[in-house]
């Protein structure tokens, strides 16, 4: 006999960790959640790699970054190249190895999201649930919330690095204003990134959220269990099975594998694109737009070996950042500037685009600023290439796809070209790689540059959108997949267009939205 969970939730990734941990606060509904990683289920078995908060521990930042927490995702390039795309591959996932940044969404946002048909969506209802998730150690009561349980807090310019202090004055320097709070309604500027940590000590969803849950006799856990797709008796969710062909039932399944793997589930599972599914001899239970409308923010890092002296190893990669909005796309925010003291090309991978550039590179040390667009236009596509739950999908971000993107990019490269080559900054840092002033100057000769040099940010989004059906929505505003019972998804996917800040804070605030539609009884939720 099959065991049986009135929910089970698929990935325990940023928001995996919350949904099943809020669906547990019922102790008469009893919770699966399965992670295809290892799971730490104590604070004592998190490895001290992933702990730390000084480091990203991902391809193309750590010194020595651990394969098993990484899905291994390549993705396509505008010039036909590999680009690295890492993605955590274990409890806590994206949260458990990113870079920490607790960067609300914006207005704007909000009013493309509730123009495509979800009424619950604005930013009046955002800015309420970021209030209620945070413990914020900002002073305005409000605008951030208190007693959370996801801790935000910033560095103070005294803990600054050579670097990341250069970086700020240097733009002060340049007329870009202070911001200390970027967080705050409208705010734009340089200053201290939010971020979730405690010390050097990295705060991920799965410490924020699944520990302080796990003692609940209602709430199980299994790492290492990779899901192969969703069970359906005609249009009702009745299970998972599991990549070794075991079978789980269960009442209600919550999708949070993430914008990526989260549509390659749905379309193993026979939801999806028909002609994806029947290029693949997969029976079509919902015809629905899985996999398109894939977002994900465009990088162009422009890069130096620091100076003797600028960077040690106590250092913090990143502390600062820019956050602002292009003339071509004004109060958008779409663009901002991040400080790194430390990337390292060697662990990209030979012949793969990272941050950090290529891996042959061989270089064990970079800094410089990653020029970021937070708003394209252009979207991309994540299509499987097989049932075998094992092989990843084909990935296309469609970077710089479309013209807004391509004059946004130009302008977002030469802001922070600026930010590199102004003092003190620049006497920091050795001569710029991969750029010089003659390709800033020539539209022409930086479009061609950006090209070879675009790396993924690894912010996906949008692969199940939330909208209404006839504007190409997948799930409905409370998550539920259209046309099928017991069916949500409670992650990144969701998001509809692309958001104008760092996803981790946007994600983890759908996910406690989902999560409260999810609670309800089914007339409340609908």
């Amino acid at each position: 006999m099959n065991e049986q969970f009135d929910v089970v939730v698929v990935g325990g990734g940023s928001a995996g960790c919350i949904v099943a941990a809020r669906m547990s606060e019922n102790p008469a509904r009893s919770v699966l959640l399965l992670e295809a990683g290892p799971d730490y289920a104590t604070a004592e078995s998190v490895p001290a790699g992933v702990l730390e908060a000084r480091y990203n521990p991902m391809r193309g930042q750590s010194p020595d970054p651990d394969p098993k927490h990484d899905w291994g995702l390549s993705v396509k390039g505008k010039d036909g190249g590999t680009i690295a795309a890492p993605q955590g591959h274990l409890i806590g996932g994206g949260s458990a190895v990113n870079a920490m940044m607790s960067i609300r969404g914006v207005r704007t946002d909000h009013e493309e999201w509730t123009a495509l048909g979800n009424p619950s969506w604005g930013w009046d209802e955002a800015l309420a649930a970021y209030r209620e998730l945070e413990d914020d150690s900002a002073p305005s009561s409000e605008i951030h919330g208190r007693g959370g349980p996801w801790s935000v807090t910033r560095h103070h310019p005294a803990e600054y690095g050579p670097l990341q202090a250069a970086f700020v004055e240097s733009c002060r320097n340049l007329g870009i204003k202070d911001s200390w709070d970027l967080n705050a309604p409208g705010a734009e500027g340089v200053g201290p990134i939010p971020m979730s940590r405690f010390g050097t000590k990295r705060i991920s969803t799965a410490a924020a959220y699944l520990n302080p849950a796990r003692h609940r006799a209602n709430l199980s856990v299994r790492g290492d269990s990779l899901v192969a797709r969703v069970l359906f008796d005609g249009e009702s969710v009745i299970g998972v099975e599991l990549a070794d062909g075991t079978h789980i039932d269960a009442g209600e399944v919550i999708l949070c594998s993430g914008a990526i793997l989260t549509p390659a589930v749905l379309q193993r599972s026979g939801v999806g694109p028909a002609d994806i599914l029947d290029g693949l001899g997969i029976e079509v239970v919902a015809d629905l737009p899985v996999g398109e409308n894939l977002f994900d923010h465009v990088s162009v890092p422009l890069l130096a070996k620091p100076r003797e002296g600028a960077w040690n190893p106590d250092h913090f990669s990143m502390q600062t950042a820019v956050r602002t909005s292009t003339s071509v796309q004004p109060g958008t925010f779409d663009a901002q500037l991040t400080m790194f003291s430390y990337l390292n090309a060697r662990t990209t991978g030979e012949g793969v685009r990272g941050l950090a550039g290529e891996g042959a590179a061989n270089l064990e040390n970079v800094a410089g600023i990653g020029t970021m667009l937070h708003k394209p236009r252009a979207t991309g596509t994540v299509e499987i290439v097989s049932t075998d739950p094992t092989v990843l999908p084909a990935v296309d971000p469609n970077y710089l796809g479309h013209p807004t993107d391509v004059a946004s990019m130009r302008e977002i490269v030469r802001m922070g070209w600026k930010v590199l080559t102004a003092e003190p900054l620049a006497s920091l840092l050795g001569e710029p790689l991969s750029m010089n002033a003659a390709i800033i100057a020539d539209d022409d000769a930086l479009d061609q540059a950006i090209e070879g040099m675009v790396a993924a940010v690894y912010h996906f989004n949008g692969t199940c959108k939330m909208a209404s059906k006839d504007q190409g929505g997948v799930v409905d505003e409370t998550g539920k997949v259209y046309g099928l019972r017991g069916l949500r998804v409670a992650d990144a996917s969701v998001i509809p267009t692309s958001p104008g800040s760092n996803t981790m804070l946007p994600t983890i605030m759908v996910a406690e939205r989902i999560s409260a539609f999810a609670g309800k009884p089914p007339a409340a939720a609908n």
